[in-house]
């Protein structure tokens, strides 16, 4: 619920010296003393008032240098972390560098140079003289502990305390704190081995005002692994005298130390007789805005992390979810070493969402325990970012100067914990696009609530990031699940198969071709023969075209590219670039194959799912071979509506093995050769059928479709193929570079040959429809596999490439005539049945 509250109060706090009243609310006042404020830092620099819906503690610190509640510059909140580092060395081991750190301090408190500050602080890290555990408290804390973690290199290990409930973890600390709205902690990250040492144990926290939840863990610690010295950091320190004191009473009846380092300490005193009954059922009302709903978008991250943890978790329903979660949070530990690398990182991302940003402000949303990470993503967005989290902390919302909560919207958790969160501080119409990140995919059920608020905001365009999706059992045909990825639909039960000469008549009555699919029949012993025979009479060739192609585009686009092979010629042209890729360059591209079809384009869902999760990434198309280049078009108009429909630019540019017709530039060759692998169906192609596109089968949210032919694995040499012809590519590096040089001086020029070719034929034998006519080795084969063919029209009877189109013309009893005029070796005619 979005709601603000109506109140008399104008003002919330005045000062005398050292002393603040806070008049929160009406009737809730907070007294408060300064005792010690080491680097003069003003309070309102660090923190304001709110009044808490929680009957332990009807108070709340909000932090202005947090980015929990309060949207902040994330530079302002890395930085107070380094002052929080400093203030520990210096305490605890008498380093200082006191000119540095006045130089943040000073910074902050006049909000200059935040990004400068950031980047001179995080180059120069603390080096820890020995081997140290940092534990941050969920949820408030996690973002400032890891912060500050991030400011020390050497033997650190980090990790934070967390609500979730892990089922298959072998390790937990558990404790209790008691004030909190979920008392329940959970510490996982921990192993015995690192307990077992007598490292110092660093419990990091926003503030304190008992202690009590601190004292807990280091009882819960040392019960099982004792040690000798604990430390507490903490940005604000209110404890009393009398709890202080509990402090020294833990030291003596355990034997430790514990050092308690802050900011700000001092003393409060709270005046509460807030009526909360009165202020639930008379002072909340909604906000609700009858506007345009927000553009909403999708974003996965999985391209830039590979050590995600995959655990069992139950929500707060009780639903048990095997989840993955991302071992950069630390909420599993973390060593300095993997720490540092986080920079990188959140650079990366940082560049690929500023790329996406449609306006001057922006909002960044963290979500719960998953504070530090987005709030670092945000920082390299560019300008003009404010950052914040999402919270579990219920907070009375009132409008009024210097109060903590000014808006507040309420949703259930993403993260299905049974929970309610909150944003607050959110001023409607304020931001042109708002990110909100979270650490990993969740459903869209699960979502629908958060973007329900998202959408009353007044931001055009809202963006959902996902750090890492889901882990689907993807369809790879009889391939390896490394090789490729089909973006299809399974219609093994849904649909049959039409009989060659049945389907040639409905095709040339009007039914589209993808609306039905050939029989496909296990493959003769003569076209076994066949296949081994020319795959290995070529597989040098092959390897030698694959290498050739694969150079040309990592020469014109780079490695930061998606493979996307078209369904289902060139999906095994799409693995074995990706495979040399892999071996010359190490790099280890993503490859889907995906459904185009004449007439009716590519699969759009299949693009859209590569886009979402492959953000920032550029498509490489991939195919077999180029007949007279139908496809080519198809692909070239089918990004032109892309980019209509999702504004976004894709480059039609083929890659493709064997480019005869003259139609794209990226290419291994253009002789017109046999490929072994259009010898078969889909005993080549990982036993998958041509892609199917029927309405009352392909529903709109669905991939295309196709058939997986699991009863021919005996006859199934898909990967046989691939392997045979990856194994070449050791063999000819030389050639490799010989070859790429003089592909270098050779002209890539788009012409069209082929498809002038064709319509010469087209008038000499007076054929109507164009798509009856299939030049190229490739297509003759296939017209003769699973077509009506009329004839073949052949180049040279001598040519070593047709052996099998003179076989399998011959096994069909088509008639063949030499037709030199034209650049393909080869083409098939199919029968106009209408005649």
């Amino acid at each position: 619920m979005g709601c603000i509250m109506k109140t008399n109060v104008i003002k919330t706090y005045w000062k005398k010296n050292n002393e603040y009243e806070y008049n929160v609310i009406d009737n809730l006042i907070v007294n408060i003393e300064i005792k010690n404020n080491y680097y003069n830092i003003p309070i309102d620099t660090l923190f304001t008032m709110a009044a808490r819906k929680n009957k332990k503690r009807s108070f709340l610190f909000v932090s202005t240098v947090l980015g929990k509640h309060i949207p902040i510059d994330p530079f302002k909140g890395l930085l107070v972390n380094r002052i929080l580092a400093d203030k520990y060395m210096k305490d605890v081991y008498s380093v200082e560098n006191e000119s540095k750190t006045n130089k943040i301090v000073n910074g902050i408190i006049e909000e200059l140079n935040y990004e400068k500050l950031y980047k001179e602080a995080i180059e120069s890290p603390h080096e820890l003289s020995e081997p140290t555990i940092f534990i941050g408290f969920a949820e408030t804390a996690t973002g400032l502990a890891q912060g500050v973690f991030s400011f020390f290199e050497g033997e650190g290990f980090y990790t934070h305390t967390t609500r979730d409930i892990i089922l298959n973890h072998d390790f937990n600390i558990q404790f209790k704190e008691e004030h909190s709205h979920a008392t329940d902690h959970n510490c996982y990250g921990l192993n015995e081995e690192i307990l077992k040492s007598n490292s110092p144990i660093v419990l990091i926290d926003d503030e304190l005002t008992t202690g009590k939840t601190v004292l807990n863990i280091i009882k819960a610690l040392h019960c099982k692994y004792p040690r000798d010295r604990y430390v507490v950091l903490s940005i604000l320190d209110w404890r009393s005298e009398e709890n202080s004191n509990k402090f020294k009473d833990v030291e003596n009846e355990l034997g430790i130390s514990i050092k308690v380092i802050s900011l700000v300490s001092g003393n409060i005193e709270v005046k509460d007789n807030m009526d909360n009954n009165n202020i639930n059922k008379d002072e909340e009302i909604a906000i609700s805005m009858n506007e345009p709903e927000a553009n909403i978008e999708y974003l996965m991250l999985d391209d830039y992390f590979n050590n995600s943890l995959k655990y069992t978790s139950v929500d707060g329903h009780g639903n048990k979810n095997t989840d993955f979660y991302l071992k950069e949070t630390g909420r599993f530990g973390l060593f300095s070493n993997e720490e540092r690398n986080l920079n990188n990182i959140s650079k990366k991302i940082g560049k690929l969402l500023r790329s996406k940003r449609k306006g001057k402000n922006t909002l960044v949303l963290g979500t719960e325990e998953f504070i530090y990470f987005p709030m670092l993503i945000a920082a390299h967005m560019g300008e003009g970012i404010n950052y914040h989290s999402t919270t579990r902390s219920p907070i009375y919302p009132v409008d009024k100067a210097e109060y903590g909560a000014k808006n507040c919207f309420s949703f259930e958790s993403p993260s299905g914990s049974g929970v309610l969160n909150y944003i607050y501080n959110i001023p409607y119409g304020k931001y042109e696009d708002i990110f909100l990140i979270l650490e990993k995919e969740v459903s869209s059920e699960r979502l629908n609530s958060v973007i329900d608020k998202l959408k009353l905001l007044g931001i055009p365009k809202v963006y959902i990031v996902f750090c890492i999706s889901k882990q689907k059992e993807h369809f790879t045909g009889s391939y390896n699940k490394e090789d490729v990825v089909f973006l299809l639909k399974n219609l093994n039960d849904s649909i049959k198969e039409t009989g060659t000469e049945d389907r040639e008549e409905a095709i040339q009555s009007g039914v589209h071709y993808s609306e039905m699919l050939p029989i496909e029949y296990k493959p003769t012993d003569e076209y076994i023969k066949l296949f081994h025979q020319s795959l290995e009479d070529s597989a040098k060739k092959v390897a030698l075209a694959v290498s050739i192609v694969s150079e040309k585009i990592i020469k014109n686009r780079g490695k930061d590219i998606v493979l996307v092979s078209l369904a289902r010629a060139g999906t095994p042209i799409g693995i074995l670039i990706k495979r040399y890729l892999k071996l010359k360059y190490n790099v280890n591209l993503h490859h889907y194959s995906v459904s185009i079809i004449r007439g009716k384009g590519i699969d759009t869902n299949a693009i859209k799912y590569i886009l979402k999760h492959h953000p920032g990434k550029t498509i490489q198309f991939i195919d077999g071979w180029t007949g007279k280049g139908a496809i080519t078009k198809v692909l070239i108009d089918a990004c032109k509506e892309l980019e209509k429909e999702l504004g976004i630019s894709l480059d039609s540019d083929l890659a493709v093995l064997a480019d005869s017709a003259y139609c794209t530039k990226t290419f291994g060759t253009r002789e017109d050769f046999l490929i072994p692998s259009a010898c078969l169906n889909s005993t080549v192609s990982g036993l998958v059928s041509r892609t199917v596109h029927r309405e009352d089968l392909i529903g709109p949210e669905d991939f295309h479709g196709a058939k997986f032919y699991s009863n021919m694995k005996n006859e199934d040499v898909s990967n046989l193929f691939v392997d045979r012809i990856t194994k070449e590519f050791s063999t000819i590096e030389n050639e490799v570079q010989t070859e790429v040089k003089i592909h270098e001086k050779l002209s890539d020029e788009i012409t069209w040959k082929g498809f002038k070719d064709i319509k010469s034929i087209q008038n000499k034998f007076g054929i109507e429809d164009i798509n009856l006519i299939k030049p190229g080795i490739g297509e003759t084969t296939r017209v003769l596999l699973r077509r009506v063919p009329w004839k073949i029209l052949i180049k040279d009877y001598e040519s070593e490439n047709l052996k099998h189109i003179l076989l399998l013309a011959k096994d069909k009893k088509v008639p063949v005539e030499k037709y030199p005029h034209m650049t393909y070796e080869c083409c098939g005619l199919i029968k106009p049945l209408k005649e």
